[in-house]
């Protein structure tokens, strides 16, 4: 049996491999956006000015909710320079969009009837 006979015989849809693939990385690589933000947002409200005089310790420089942002904003960066560099981040989220608007809008049902 040739190798693409085996393969569409193992696989029970052609190309339902590289479609879980794709899934897979898509879910890492937001992963990854959300823990960058989520870190570089902690690293911030960290950042400390120096105080002269007697004070126990600097006061921070950035308030919670400009960490929070800042942290939002490098994970926004980190998923758009995924996108830009992974071919399928694009069609996937979209297909996850999709779906979660057809189970919102509760279409999903009406596809399924007819």
């Amino acid at each position: 049996m040739s190798p693409a006979a085996t393969a569409a015989a193992v696989l029970p849809t052609p190309g339902a491999y590289i479609h879980l693939v794709n899934t897979a990385r898509t879910v890492l690589l937001y992963a990854v956006g959300g823990v960058v933000g989520i870190l570089l947002g902690l690293a911030t409200a960290q950042v400390t000015d120096t105080c002269t005089g007697s004070c126990n310790g600097g006061r921070p420089t950035f308030a919670v909710w400009q960490s929070g942002l800042i942290g939002l904003a490098c994970a926004v960066v980190v998923l758009i320079a995924c996108a830009l560099l992974d071919e399928e981040f694009i069609p996937v989220t979209r297909q996850w969009l999709r779906a979660a608007w057809r189970r919102r809008s509760g279409d999903g049902h009406k596809r399924e009837a007819s």
